[in-house]
């Protein structure tokens, strides 16, 4: 027990007459009920000894009852032993952290550290803070601290290899510009590295990446720039203060594979997690993880548990969040950004999320436009939206080509029957191919054609699985992870890796589903557009969700329509067209969204959810009679002509057929199972019929986590313009939808631009 008792300093204590007593701390608050703590608090004072102040109660309580109680405030930790020679209010501030600051004081006066500085950093600051704690600077033995003034110089690189061959600990920091960093800690086999931490930051940074490429030969450009000696006193105070921590206490969780930062414009402060890659050179295991072997796809049953918004999942749009929503960092982030977009109006959920790019641009035009890229995520809800927009972007890194994907080199002509032909995925027509330099040469965000494919050129070959035949087959690993190159040394574009049938989940059924589902939807969008067939509307109400009543309402009240197409297909997976148009002045502005689900609830609500998505990402303005083009804030011209020209009476397929009924909820029967493998197995099945195949390529990222799939089905088309022969041509006469297939010269001349 202890001998001199008094409550530790940062507890202010009063009591409550007849009730109790309260201990009181800046952040919280603590009861003591009954008269033995109204009796014994008062005496607690640090001079008294536990006896004497049990003597003093004799006649009021029991000594048993007067010791019990002053156990109890011992073992919750509410008294120490009184005499502490370090003041009330140093020694306030290290109990609130459950540091004994006598303890501490030991550990400080006996410690040093290293101070390493790379860059332009005055450190003199530092030194006198970490010396007012009694700490030394040694250059021996202790905690190793860097300070820099950009956290890409090449040098950290060595330093950070040092630290790693001999186990050190260090702390690196950027006490200069707006916003100073203090951390991580890495911890060599417990944290990730500072090379695990470039990477994300590299990626993240990649204006500077291309301004270092073209005029500093790799050397890296520096920003923090700005630097008074009050933001650096407050950085070195902060440092100082988490390398005393660490100190004490042998550890410092605040700090260990984490990022402070204090912005110093406006004083918001955040913590940025590091994560740790596998795939790491320095402290990972990159050759096992590049020299693994490709594994069959493997597939298990999935309760659906979530049914409401966006897809069935067998998680709540919260969860997924929580499990991921520390990717989100522009310092060690795969994801920069998530906020809604700016604008959003009631009824319309869509967040933008920036992310990072594998690719490297070679000019200030490619990278303006890489620039502008970004994912979005919508739903009927704030969070729905949210965790969409999340998990988009963390399903275009995984697909970014890194050097590290399974691959072989080879010819098509060497791989034979094991290859499949990019053509019967790409499905360009020879008019296209013979032509494909007059068709790029219109600036397409989109619809640019590939240049004729070599089959007997050596070029990177990946592995998918095919769920239909239960083997490995290969394509062109240019086709299907973004950015990636035909070959090592080869400039060659004969195929281009695009989102079409990319997916992410919380496993990998849900992706392999939701990518199914978006190569099955744009295909219908494809036999619609091109064809320009008439379809039948939509009886929204029939199908119970008020969502779609409100949203109605809202979009008269900024003078829109709204209807939607029943666009499925042969293949009978509800597709819908969800259209929007202005009816207020001469540019009717038509905003379209499509969705596809065994769930035509959900399919319709994704087309409705993907409009509203279009119409934010465009920043239309919808309550002015304006239709200048500062209110439209895009730069393709396919968008802008679209936007400006087309109206119902012009482009009569995105109206509904007049002649015939709407469809209704009661149209659609369910063929949804409640089980994820069920249903994949089922459209599996689907296709099978047809003659197609279901193939998958898990591009799950080991420090990502989130499961992601690309699904490939040759011979569905994608909605961009791709005029082979085809189902394109085929289904609509096999439908009744046409008398005779259109011939290449007459389809749409509109090219889908979404």
């Amino acid at each position: 027990m202890i001998y001199k008792p008094i409550f530790k300093p940062h507890y202010n204590v009063e009591t409550i007459t007849g009730e109790g007593v309260l201990l009181l701390t800046e952040d919280s608050s603590k009861a003591l009920h009954g008269r033995f703590y109204e009796l014994i608090v008062p005496l607690i004072d640090g001079k008294l000894t536990s006896d004497e102040i049990v003597d003093e109660l004799d006649g009021k309580i029991s000594a048993a009852e007067a010791y019990y109680t002053l156990s109890i405030l011992e073992e919750n930790g509410h008294i120490t032993e009184g005499g502490n020679t370090v003041p009330d209010k140093e020694a306030a501030y290290w109990w609130g952290q459950d540091i004994d600051p006598s303890e501490m004081s030991k550990k400080l006066k006996g410690s040093t550290v290293s101070i390493t500085v790379y860059g332009d950093v005055e450190t003199d600051n530092l030194k006198a803070a970490l010396k007012r704690l009694g700490i030394r600077e040694g250059k021996k033995q202790g905690l190793d601290i860097v300070i820099t003034d950009n956290y890409l110089r090449r040098e950290l690189l060595n330093h950070n290899s040092n630290s790693l061959k001999h186990g050190r600990p260090w702390i690196l920091a950027k006490p200069v510009g707006y916003e100073v960093w203090i951390g991580p800690l890495f911890v060599p086999g417990e944290t990730g590295c500072y090379n695990c931490l470039r990477h994300r930051l590299a990626t993240n940074r990649i204006v500077e990446q291309f301004v270092s490429r073209k005029n500093h030969g790799e050397r890296s450009v520096n920003t923090s720039r700005a630097v008074i000696h009050n933001t650096l006193d407050v950085a070195f105070n902060m440092l100082s203060c988490e390398v005393a921590k660490l100190i004490a206490k042998g550890e410092n969780k605040a700090l260990e594979g984490k990022v402070l930062s204090l912005e110093t414009r406006n004083w918001k402060s955040a913590t940025h997690t590091l994560t740790r890659r596998p795939q790491c050179p320095d402290c990972g295991s990159p050759r096992k993880y590049s020299k693994r072997k490709p594994e069959p796809v493997r597939l298990e049953n999935r309760k659906v548990l979530f049914t409401e918004d966006g897809g069935h999942r067998t998680t709540t749009p919260e969860e997924t969040l929580r499990r991921y929503e520390h990717h989100v960092s522009h310092i060690t982030g795969v994801v920069t950004s998530l906020v809604p977009m700016p604008d959003s109006k009631e009824n319309i959920y869509v967040y933008y999320a920036g992310h990072n790019h594998a690719m490297k641009f070679d000019s200030m035009d490619f990278l303006k436009q890489g620039l502008r890229n970004g994912s979005s995520g919508k739903g009927m809800s704030d969070v729905q939206a949210k965790a969409s927009g999340l998990c988009e972007a963390l399903e275009r890194d995984s697909g970014n080509y890194d050097g590290s994907e399974h691959k072989i080199m080879a010819s098509y002509k060497e791989l034979g029957r094991k290859a499949i032909h990019p053509y019967k995925c790409m499905l360009y027509s020879r008019k296209q191919y013979s032509k494909y330099k007059e068709w790029n040469k219109k600036g397409s965000k989109f619809n640019t054609v590939m240049e004729p494919f070599d089959e007997k050129a050596k070029i990177y070959w990946s592995p998918v699985w095919s769920l239909t035949h239960e083997k490995f087959k290969y394509l062109p690993t240019q086709l299907i992870y973004f950015g990636a190159p035909a070959s090592k040394n080869s400039r060659r574009r004969y195929c281009q890796g695009c989102s079409n049938g990319n997916a992410s989940g919380n496993n990998l059924e849900e992706a392999i589903l939701q990518g199914f589902f978006e190569l099955v939807e744009r295909d219908c969008v494809a036999l619609w557009w091109y064809n320009m067939l008439n379809k039948r509307g939509v009886d929204m109400e029939s199908f119970g969700v008020p969502y779609l009543m409100e949203l109605r309402e809202y979009m008269k009240s900024i003078n829109r329509e709204i209807w939607a197409l029943d666009i499925t297909s042969d293949l009978g997976i509800p597709a819908f067209a969800a259209i929007s148009r202005r009816v207020d002045q001469e540019e009717e502005r038509i905003l379209f969204g499509i969705g596809c689900h065994l769930d035509a609830k959900i399919a319709l609500t994704r087309a409705v959810t993907e409009m509203n998505q279009m119409n934010q990402m465009l920043g239309l303005d919808h309550t002015t009679e304006k239709s200048d083009d500062d209110k439209v804030q895009i730069e393709d011209n396919e968008t802008i002509q679209w936007l400006k020209n087309a109206t119902i009476e012009n482009q009569p397929y995105t109206a509904p057929v007049r002649k015939r009924k709407p469809v209704c909820f009661t149209d659609f029967p369910q063929r949804y199972s409640g089980d994820l493998l069920k249903d994949i197995l089922y459209c599996k099945d689907i296709i099978g019929k047809d003659g197609m195949e279901m193939l998958v390529l898990d591009q799950t990222r080991p420090d990502i986590g989130v499961s992601v799939a690309k699904v490939i089905v040759p011979g569905l088309r994608h909605f961009w313009a791709r005029y082979a022969p085809g189902r394109l041509y085929d289904v609509p006469v096999k439908m009744g939808w046409m008398k005779k297939p259109l011939k290449e010269k007459d389809l749409n001349p509109l090219t889908m631009f979404l």
